[in-house]
């Protein structure tokens, strides 16, 4: 019997380092590609199969489609209330291998709003699968918030994007909604 070939005992090894990556990993991992903002993200493991995790952010540089223009979110949200309109709003965008939009903060018809989406090898206008957070602060006080939802189809431009997305959040409470915007300060 003949030893395996350097090449294939390679691609087996590469293969179970992949395999072997902790799930804390894949959520820093997504975690960091989530928003359009640096990302620091510490976890640690509760119960088996739990994972807990803490981000902070810190401010980024603005990108494509942020030359100065005034930005502005169009949303339609179904769940877990009804609400609809488009404001002027900051949205940050920035390329490079990823693209990211974030909005800290839009107020729709008295709630607030904001959301991030990410689409890890970025090759220029399109449509992508894509990391999205929404939270939305209603105006009674209840927050529902989906974090790091993957494979959300999002269509993106030189300009900005959109995404829809249907995901339980906090609270189990289900968040459906249609965002669409377009990068400026």
């Amino acid at each position: 019997m003949t030893a395996p070939s350097s090449r294939s005992s390679r691609r087996r090894a590469s293969g179970l380092a992949r395999a072997a990556v902790p799930a804390g990993v894949v959520l820093a991992l997504t975690a960091g590609l989530a928003g359009c903002k640096g990302v620091v993200v510490a976890s640690s493991t509760g119960a088996p199969g739990s994972i807990t995790a803490v981000a902070a952010s810190a401010p980024a540089s603005s990108g494509a489609g942020s030359s100065g223009a005034a930005g502005s979110v169009s949303v339609s949200v179904t769940s877990p209330v009804t609400i609809s309109g488009s404001v002027p709003v900051a949205v940050s965008c920035s390329t490079g291998l990823a693209y990211r939009a974030s909005v800290s903060t839009a107020v729709v018809q008295g709630d607030q709003l904001s959301f991030s989406v990410a689409t890890p090898r970025y090759r220029g206008p399109g449509s992508y699968d894509a990391v999205v957070g929404v939270t939305l602060h209603q105006a009674s006080g209840v927050v529902t918030a989906v974090a790091g939802v993957s494979r959300v189809p999002a269509v993106l431009s030189s300009t900005g994007g959109s995404f829809s997305v249907s995901a339980k959040g906090s609270g189990g409470r289900t968040f459906t909604g249609s965002l669409k915007w377009t990068c400026g300060s």
